[in-house]
């Protein structure tokens, strides 16, 4: 088996697939990695590898933009995978002036980058996380046009279980059809699994997903986050690659200016903590209202699932001014996102009518079932909506978006009608329909607790206990696809 392993700035997930790649390794399998550029590399410890790393900034800087490559992949949505890492060098001022052919350039490169490794190594799968950046975008293109598995490693919403994504970009697919052969009776779930979700269902104004307990990223405390050993090790890191080619290094740019972007962001962030504090209203028990909580960014769950819907602001603006009569919008903070946004954005928010901003530590639960439904982008929120009994409009992509209590939100400028219309409809959702969608995704996802965020001793210890079941996946995937190869050249 050989394996490409993409690795970036990511803060921590190198310890996670490091130690995946020497489980490979010690497996008899061929393990090579794709890392975005030098100082990730360094960062990284991918040097323990070998000659078995490609480095991306090098061959871009080297690259002629291919247009009969471009051409090939015409198909794809290139542009739009370029704005997860747009919106990230907006975000922290990552990049200085651009010529006029960077992004052509860009997009090419990455493509023959990845196109290179696949057919050089004769690669088998390419493993990393859900699809969150232009790096790994455009390696999941050229592992669809050169059919090529890409597997991304992810933790799930259920707790304590995770998810070996075949369409990262898709994941709903899946769940989707165990769904529709469970209630047909083509799947019959297990006892053991039923009385799971029963259960889960009964406690879920309790859970807290796997991922908000690990992200940490409610940490205002500049000291505690910034003073450490770790940090102080990067920094000599940084230091060292000072001089390298930061023009083409596109994900990470100058990493001390990076470095010192995010550090300014979290300081920014410290100091306006307690002046957005005037912004944030009470719930009121008198009001009838939709809720719709608000999203950190940078993050692939607005830049990748709901690119179109990105500047929250306007998304807000647009639904305070197509509510139905007598409902009021109540927009809660996000406790990893607070005070990040500009004190103009709390401002605006506040301004308009019938909208109300609410404090992050307002109760999310008691929100969701005081409420008549959950508007979204792609939120956690919605999720726990749909089995709270609620009803939810979705603006972007996401896994729960065939549930029946979910309406997708197609043509922004009929949002009025739209809400109006599905509100006045009756709730038909059944308590057996929501145990069954648990089912299914309970189904597609694998027992552990994935945190790809743990030191190097920590993220090897989780390792050993993933392994068996990763193995077994990319090992079935392996075997799947090659019979459909051998059956597409017999009807060649």
């Amino acid at each position: 088996m050989n394996i490409l392993i993409l690795s970036n700035g990511a803060p921590g997930y190198h310890n996670f697939f490091n130690s995946l790649a020497n489980k490979f390794s010690s497996d008899e399998a061929n393990v090579f990695f794709a890392v975005d550029c030098k100082t990730s590399e360094d960062e990284n410890e991918l040097h323990q590898f070998g000659n078995k790393v490609y480095e991306f900034s090098s061959f871009f800087a080297d690259h002629a933009t291919d247009f009969a490559l471009l051409e090939r992949y015409a198909a794809y949505n290139m542009n739009s995978a370029l704005l997860s890492d747009f919106e990230r060098a907006e975000v922290y001022s990552l990049w200085g002036p651009k010529k006029p052919d960077f992004y052509e350039n860009l997009k090419s490169a990455l493509l023959s980058f990845f196109e290179k490794i696949i057919k050089e190594r004769n690669i088998d799968v390419v493993i990393y996380e859900n699809v969150s950046n232009a790096f790994a975008h455009f390696a999941w293109f050229a592992c669809q046009e050169n059919n090529i598995i890409y597997r991304g490693v992810t933790s799930s919403r259920l707790p304590g279980r995770f998810a070996i994504s075949d369409n990262p970009l898709s994941e709903d697919i899946k769940i989707q059809d165990t769904f529709e052969k469970i209630n047909n009776g083509e799947i019959i779930v297990p006892q053991e699994i039923r009385n799971w979700c029963s259960e889960y269902i009964e406690n879920i104004e309790n859970i807290v997903p796997d991922y908000m307990k690990f992200n940490n990223l409610e940490n205002t405390n500049l000291i505690n986050k910034y003073y450490n050993k770790g940090k102080i090790k990067k920094l000599l890191i940084y230091k060292r690659h000072l001089n390298d080619d930061h023009y083409h290094s596109f994900q990470r740019g100058n990493p001390l200016n990076r470095t010192w972007q995010m550090f300014k962001r979290s300081l920014l962030r410290k100091l306006r903590s307690s002046s957005v504090m005037q912004y944030y209203s009470l719930p009121n028990t008198d009001d009838a209202f939709l809720l719709y909580p608000l999203h950190y960014h940078p993050e692939s769950s607005t830049s990748i699932l709901a690119g179109t819907y990105l500047n929250e602001l306007e998304v807000i603006r647009n639904i305070a001014f197509n509510l139905p009569q007598g409902l009021t919008l109540y927009v809660k903070d996000h406790m990893s996102a607070f005070a990040y946004p500009e004190i103009k954005f709390y401002k605006t928010i506040a301004s308009l009518p019938n909208v109300k901003i609410l404090h992050p530590n307002s109760p999310t639960k008691e929100l969701i079932k005081a409420s008549k439904a959950v508007i979204t982008l792609t939120s956690t929120v919605g999720y726990e909506a749909l089995l709270l009994g609620k009803k939810v409009f979705l603006f972007g992509s996401v896994f729960y978006q065939q549930h029946a209590n979910v309406t997708s939100i197609k043509n922004p400028s009929k949002l009025f009608e739209t809400l109006k219309n599905e509100l006045a409809k009756p709730n038909t959702i059944t308590e057996t329909y929501n145990k069954n969608f648990v089912a299914a995704y309970y189904m597609n996802t694998i027992k552990g607790g994935l945190n790809i965020m743990l030191d190097k001793d920590k993220a090897q210890s989780l390792v050993e206990q993933l392994y068996p079941d990763i193995k077994n996946e990319l090992t079935s995937s392996l075997e799947k696809n090659s019979q459909i190869k051998i059956t597409a050249m017999k009807t060649y």
